[in-house]
């Protein structure tokens, strides 16, 4: 990565979100809209589905609504991360869903990697941690072809914590950022193109990606807390499958869980 900075040699420095900046580092031609403060970059998408094409990414500096999986709360402020959106066509089964959300971890987790130097771990399924708290998440939200039951449309979201912040209240032992654990600065620009690029690496070229998810999985091999159906459970995490599925051991029990939030115990 080129033009590196460092915090104590930044004064008031620009990081805008420059469309023409991202564009002029892709691999691939990708239609891209900049919002200065939207409501949810995948909102905005899933509102507009048809009228775009496939390829379509969507970047905010803010978001008044951003949201993450069952709906919670992602706090989107403003020039402090990355909030965007990829419109794709996975022609996958429900069944294959999951390893969409696993392949964006993935483009997330080298960009880090090939940038920062450091590595960030991946929680299932859709979490970016880094010592033990988030930065990031995904969410990949679907439109299925009911006579196919084929996934023909699919929003895959991105929120992550880029600037150095303070997070106050419960976030406090929950999320972190990227910053505030290196010196080093890249605008926002840079590391939105290497996340696209790596995405497209996985995406496009159908580059292997499942075995670096399971090789930095913070989950696999840990004793996990199952939140499902309004009830808790203990179990241990011995893999994930070909399709993303975490596979767990409830007592003498083998299940593969699909979509359960869990909590880790380290």
């Amino acid at each position: 990565m080129n033009n590196l900075k460092y915090k104590n040699n930044r004064e008031n420095e620009s990081d805008n979100l420059d469309k023409r900046k991202i564009l002029k580092k892709l691999k691939y031609k990708h239609n891209i809209e900049i919002f200065d403060r939207i409501e949810s970059t995948n909102k905005y998408l899933k509102s507009n589905i048809e009228k775009k094409e496939f390829g379509t990414i969507v970047i905010s500096n803010e978001q008044t609504g951003g949201y993450g999986k069952n709906g919670r709360k992602f706090i989107s402020e403003k020039n402090k991360g990355i909030y965007m959106s990829i419109f794709v066509n996975p022609n996958c089964s429900i069944q294959e869903s999951l390893k969409l959300t696993i392949l964006t971890s993935v483009a997330i987790w080298s960009t880090i990697k090939s940038i920062y130097n450091v590595e960030v771990k991946l929680k299932w399924v859709n979490d970016i941690i880094f010592n033990r708290l988030k930065i990031g998440g995904i969410l990949c939200e679907t439109q299925v072809n009911l006579n196919s039951k084929i996934i023909d449309a699919m929003v895959v979201g991105i929120g992550l914590n880029v600037k150095e912040n303070t997070f106050y209240g419960n976030l406090d032992n929950i999320a972190t950022s990227i910053e505030n654990y290196t010196d080093m600065i890249v605008s926002r620009n840079d590391l939105i193109s290497e996340i696209i690029n790596f995405f497209d690496k996985y995406f496009y070229e159908k580059q292997e990606y499942m075995e670096i998810y399971k090789k930095n999985s913070c989950v696999i091999g840990k004793t996990i807390t199952v939140h499902q159906n309004n009830t808790n459970y203990e179990a241990k995490a011995l893999d994930i499958d070909e399709n993303g599925a975490l596979i767990i051991k409830k007592e003498n029990e083998i299940i593969k869980l699909q979509s359960s939030d869990i909590t880790i115990r380290y």
